[in-house]
């Protein structure tokens, strides 16, 4: 499967830094993920939040992320993709050593909208920037930066894993951590690629059509679990499951392992068999994996039900982003844009409402919810053929 638009190229010294300047900023945001949901349950605790409050609170993240998104939008079609995706890899970590330390309830909210906001406008900056050079050389490239993502998020929770181990639970540690992510966004973005400075011609907002409708469904819900295993699994590990703290970080780093791995060999494995074989696998194995962690008695089990649920989800995403740029009828910016933005609020949407039926039914109950997602991604995969 080809998504990119222009011929085949061999990318120059300028187009290679650039490929890396902007896997490096794929690593930093989900390494900012994963740090944050190994201090999840710690900053619940602290607070001596509830979940239906917690729930709320990453609501208000959402909302955050909502606000930034047009506004990244607009700024992209202003200035291109390489100034705001500099700007917001910068900001983003400070954003996150703030929420991590969150000494109130209110500071916890107010830290959650900004930090929300700079997340969603940079993962519509970055991705319209991976785009960019994807284009450029002329070769799938979209699912290695998305492994990017995913490896960032095993590294950031094997480093909030091994600050709680060593009693530095208290989130100085993780703030600490976020220091390394802005040296990392610093020493990239020298080398993002430039591009067009002035968006193409064609519209800068269409609604999406019913092609890209049924196209965002599909990065709905693969997004929503994505959003559903940072925010929930280390929580469902440590109150449900009975877990210590650092066996509660190993289930998201068991899901951050598969969706790495498999995201790495995506281009390939859907070169042989077909984007909407592969969706439907990835469908059925979210399902399998989180009917695992549901029944599963022992915490292991449970993360291995976790690491199944992200060799599932991590070519989905890459794959209806692919579809997105060839809708008939839009130009492919402008269609990828609309698929990512429906599927991004699957990300921001998922947490809090699975927080809000944790609350009434409990964590394994929202858990189940997971897995009919993955059901609905199997039996949506033919609109990635059509």
């Amino acid at each position: 499967m080809d998504a990119t638009t222009g011929p085949a190229t061999r990318p120059g010294s300028a187009l290679f830094r650039a490929r890396l300047a902007i896997s490096a900023i794929f690593l930093s945001l989900g390494a900012g993920a994963g740090i944050w949901a190994v201090y999840v349950p710690i900053v619940r605790a602290r607070l001596a939040i509830d979940p239906g409050i917690l729930g709320l609170a990453l609501l208000t993240m959402a909302i955050g992320a909502m606000t930034g998104m047009p506004a990244s939008g607009w700024a992209l079609t202003r200035f291109g993709s390489r100034l705001p995706t500099a700007v917001l890899a910068v900001v983003y970590p400070a954003t996150l050593a703030a929420l991590l330390v969150s000494p109130t309830v209110l500071f916890l909210f107010a830290s959650l909208f900004v930090a929300g906001l700079a997340m969603g406008a940079l993962d519509v900056a970055m991705n319209t920037q991976a785009s960019e050079v994807e284009a450029a050389r002329g070769t799938p490239t979209m699912s290695s930066f998305h492994a990017f993502f995913s490896l960032g998020g095993l590294a950031g929770a094997g480093a909030g894993a091994g600050a709680v181990s060593l009693g530095w639970g208290n989130g100085l540690a993780g703030a600490a951590a976020t220091a390394l992510l802005l040296v990392l966004a610093l020493a990239a973005v020298p080398h993002l690629w430039r591009g067009e400075t002035k968006a193409p011609v064609g519209p800068r907002f269409a609604f999406p059509n019913r092609a890209a409708l049924a196209l965002g469904l599909l990065a709905f819900l693969s997004f929503g679990v994505e959003g559903a295993v940072i925010d929930w699994s280390a929580l469902y590990l440590t109150t449900v499951k009975r877990s210590g703290p650092v066996m509660a970080a190993t289930g998201f780093a068991a899901f951050s392992v598969t969706m790495t791995a498999f995201r790495l060999l995506g281009d390939t494995v859907i070169a042989r068999v077909g984007p909407a074989a592969v969706v439907i696998l990835g469908g059925i194995l979210i399902a399998s994996g989180i009917a695992t962690a549901v029944v599963a008695p022992w915490p292991l089990a449970v993360a291995l039900g976790f690491a199944v649920v992200g060799a599932g989800a991590a070519n989905v995403v890459p794959v209806t982003l692919s579809a997105g740029s060839r809708i008939p009828g839009m130009p492919p910016s402008v269609g990828m844009a609309a698929v990512m933005t429906v599927g991004y609020v699957g990300f921001l949407v998922s947490p809090p409402t699975l927080g809000f039926i944790a609350h009434a039914w409990g964590l394994s109950a929202s858990l189940a919810l997971v897995g009919l997602m993955g059901v609905g991604i199997a039996a949506a995969a033919g609109r990635v053929r059509r």
